[in-house]
């Protein structure tokens, strides 16, 4: 099944918003999950299938048993077939199949994992957009090895050796440009 691009969730969330306002309902209590675990595969025609876990590990057993039946009715509300979602003792597997779309959905909890996220999200965005242009300025991207992206591939290479040969100084350039965006050192690891 297909889900990407089926529902628009801000539309979703600000309808039942407007219903909740209507009756007199306050803002819900939604619990952000304290470990993600996603698995992406792209097949070569471009569908991507996902598989993606969510755990509450903080939520005591009958708050949790609410949560999931909630997560569980939410979802399929969104598109997902209840057969592709599966309780875990303390959280929630989702099974998706689309497009690349369907990376949205643990993106989007991997944000709110920002205690601050109602004023971090656009510069989060802005940063991505930045990011995703920088890179497809600086990369022709290969989604499969074929024909096609090793002739590119070695290319590349071959041109990038012989500039490096001429220009020694090219590769210390690049290393001083990191370190300085960087601060020196690596991003942090746990």
């Amino acid at each position: 099944m297909d889900i990407s691009g089926r529902v628009d969730a801000g539309s979703l969330f600000r309808e039942i918003n407007e219903v909740f306002k209507r009756y007199g309902v306050g803002r819900g209590v939604g619990f952000v999950p304290d470990r993600l675990e996603v698995k992406l595969e792209r097949a070569p025609s471009g569908t991507c299938s996902l598989v993606y876990r969510e755990f509450f590990t903080y939520l005591p057993l009958d708050v949790m048993e609410l949560a999931m039946g909630n997560a569980v009715e939410f979802l399929s509300g969104m598109g997902v077939p209840k057969e592709k979602i599966k309780p875990l003792e303390s959280g929630v597997e989702v099974t998706l199949e689309g497009d690349a779309r369907i990376a949205y959905f643990p993106i989007l909890e991997m944000l709110i994992q920002d205690y601050d996220i109602a004023r971090n999200l656009d510069p989060a965005l802005d940063s991505m957009k930045v990011s995703i242009r920088s890179l497809t300025e600086l990369f022709d991207f290969a989604w499969a090895w074929d024909v096609a992206s090793e002739k590119m591939w070695r290319s590349n290479v071959a041109k990038l050796n012989e500039i490096i040969e001429e220009n020694p100084g090219m590769q210390a350039e690049i290393e001083t440009i990191v370190k300085r965006h960087s601060g020196g050192s690596q991003l942090p690891s746990k």
